[in-house]
């Protein structure tokens, strides 16, 4: 549920259907009587003011979804967290449209508790059908990602595969994109809706533009020994060095790069259990 609150995709999905629900709303089922709540002093058609008021609140909305995607790209957010988030999210939606129907009402008498429970009825209805289908949507796309990834489990031995075989990288669509050995790799790391692929490429260091995110990569290679580290970040583990602790969180460094990769503390524990477990050959150091 988390992913789904914070996705770039889903949340964009939600806006542009949102934005027709209230269209439809406005235009069609045209909700003048929410008028009566207030006392008008304006040269505007009943019809403008709600479309107005509506406005201001789609703009809100829009804003604030804008806001999460951009603050959940940074710092990873819990469901608590998100949740109170939509709760404040709504509460202000409400608010701005209700100031808005005072602005217009010329500052005129406004019956503030039956307009404001009014507003967050026809927000609730409103928002309620594109959330449902915006759900439904990224639970789809999660479901074909697993049944790719199942595909591809059942056509190789993914846990056996030597460091010098190659490992193919595919696109959201499923399309083959880029392959190279697995010794090769050094990191991978997440940029938006894409992810850029950090190998060696005749004893330098190169890069290679994935359009797949890094969740998806994550389900797909963490049994060949790339290891999620981090929001950002996933390791190829055969190229991790040392891994040493810093001011109280862990640095992964590599070889053949300088790039240091953070451990955040979400992923900390599996990352420690991984190089401390027998047979790990990575030191781990304190500074």
């Amino acid at each position: 549920m988390a992913r789904f609150l914070t996705s770039g995709e889903s949340n964009l999905l939600f806006l542009v259907l949102s934005f027709l629900m209230g269209v439809i709303l406005v235009v069609f089922v045209q909700p003048v009587g929410i008028l009566d709540y207030t006392s008008r002093n304006t040269t505007l058609s009943p019809l403008a003011v709600v479309a107005l008021m509506a406005a201001g609140g789609y703009a809100m909305v829009a804003l604030s979804r804008g806001v999460l995607v951009l603050v959940s790209r940074r710092m990873e957010l819990s469901l608590f967290w998100l949740i109170m988030w939509m709760s404040i999210e709504l509460i202000l939606c409400v608010a701005v449209t209700v100031i808005m129907a005072w602005s217009i009402s010329g500052g005129g008498k406004v019956r503030l508790a039956p307009l404001a429970a009014d507003v967050l009825l026809g927000n609730v209805t409103v928002f309620l059908i594109p959330n449902v289908i915006t759900y439904q949507a990224f639970r789809l796309k999660e479901m074909r990602v697993e049944l790719v990834s199942l595909r591809r489990k059942f056509t190789t031995d993914a846990q056996a595969v030597p460091s010098d075989q190659s490992i193919n990288f595919y696109d959201k669509g499923g399309r083959l994109s880029f392959s190279t050995r697995i010794a090769n790799v050094l990191y991978i790391e997440a940029a938006d809706n894409y992810t850029n692929i950090h190998y060696i490429n005749e004893e330098k260091e190169d890069t290679f533009i994935l359009h797949n995110s890094l969740k998806d990569l994550e389900k797909e290679y963490s049994g060949i020994g790339l290891l999620r580290c981090h929001r950002g970040y996933m390791v190829n583990v055969m190229n991790v060095k040392l891994m040493r602790k810093e001011k109280g969180s862990f640095v992964l460094e590599l070889a053949s790069t300088s790039k240091s990769i953070p451990v955040s503390k979400s992923y900390a524990a599996a990352v420690t259990k991984h190089f401390s477990s027998d047979g790990a050959s990575t030191p781990i150091s304190e500074v």
